[in-house]
């Protein structure tokens, strides 16, 4: 029997504002499966991943089953939901006319597994020389983009959906809560804790040290060297050879440069006309804030002309990334796109 002035939690009705659901006690259930539905189409469609030429991107949910519901009982949330979907996809090659399609299928969203142990299942409908290279992005970048995706909506459900299901009393007193021992706990700390997932995103970390490296590459061009330079440098023939029109493009000293949806970017450090062209340049998926010094440089050779690209401090982690961007997209597609003949260094 309780003592005087003490009672039993579960009927203390005056502690409540309204008298509804005294101290959380009973059971309550919210539905979050529309809510879900559409969190789940906000986050899985419009995004991107970037590898070298390849950009893939999530156009729109192709099929969505399950269900899912926040519940709150004896003022703890309990958090059910299971979801099969499947996201359809577009990806691009940079020098490529034709587009891949196919989608993708996550199996596994469900409250027995965290956002890392999601699997991502890729089908290719679209045949072509470059499937086996948009199989292993999607293996790698791929997955890891679908799997912070979907902690964003466990995220998002634990802290946003669940709002309301635990209602505050007009009064705080210390209660204890029984979990293998008891312990004495500020009882509205408790009430208003909510599950964080351990696959929330984090946020950018702050700069450091980055191991770096150099490169160079070289290929020639059946052209003189002040078309070459042209070719590399005019904004027009930069949308031709990239496949895509540059963000933001100011050739000057100075001037700043985005270009592939923003994969590539950086600054006009000195131009000197149908030579050379010094860069601060940067991949999106270099270390924060750190840019490679790039001196491209046309340099005739009577028949034809060579096109030279020197890179340091090329983070050592991003070197054979940096590597393909410069090799495929300022000497082969470049080529290509133009019709040069050229010869591999």
């Amino acid at each position: 029997m309780a003592k005087w002035g003490e009672g039993d939690p579960r009927w203390i009705v005056e502690e409540r504002a309204d008298g509804t659901n005294v101290n959380n006690w009973h059971w309550t259930a919210k539905n979050a499966t529309g809510w879900s539905k559409q969190q789940l189409k906000e986050i899985l469609t419009g995004i991107e991943v970037t590898k070298g030429p390849v950009v893939i991107k999530f156009d729109e949910i192709k099929n969505i089953e399950g269900e899912a519901s926040a519940n709150n009982r004896k003022a703890k949330l309990i958090f059910l939901y299971e979801w099969i979907v499947k996201v359809s996809f577009v990806a691009r090659v940079a020098g490529f006319e034709s587009d891949y399609k196919g989608y993708i299928e996550i199996p596994n969203l469900s409250d027995e597994n965290d956002a890392d142990e999601i699997d991502v299942q890729t089908t290719i409908e679209t045949r072509g020389p470059h499937e086996a290279e948009i199989r292993s992005i999607m293996s790698r970048e791929g997955t890891k983009l679908i799997q912070t995706q979907c902690g964003k909506y466990i995220k998002n459900l634990k802290e946003e959906f669940s709002k309301g299901l635990i209602l505050p009393t007009n009064s705080v007193k210390p209660q204890a809560i029984s979990s293998g021992k008891t312990t004495i706990i500020d009882k509205k700390t408790f009430q208003n804790t909510i599950v964080e997932s351990k696959n929330d995103v984090k946020e950018d970390k702050p700069l450091r040290a980055v191991d770096v490296t150099t490169f160079e590459t070289k290929d020639s061009f059946k052209v003189s060297t002040d078309v070459l330079f042209k070719l590399v440098f005019e904004k027009e023939n930069v949308a031709k050879w990239s496949n895509s029109p540059p963000k933001v493009y100011s050739f000057e000293e100075g001037g700043e440069f985005s270009l592939i949806g923003g994969q590539i970017s950086g600054k006009f450090v000195k131009i000197v006309p149908d030579d050379e062209v010094q860069l601060k340049w940067r991949l999106k998926s270099y270390p924060v804030g750190h840019f490679a010094d790039v001196t491209i440089k046309v340099v005739d050779q009577r028949d034809s002309s060579d096109l030279v690209v020197k890179a340091v401090n090329v983070p050592k982690n991003n070197l054979e990334d940096t590597k393909i961007g410069f090799e495929r997209y300022y000497c082969q597609f470049l080529g290509r796109t133009f019709m040069c003949t050229l010869s591999f260094d």
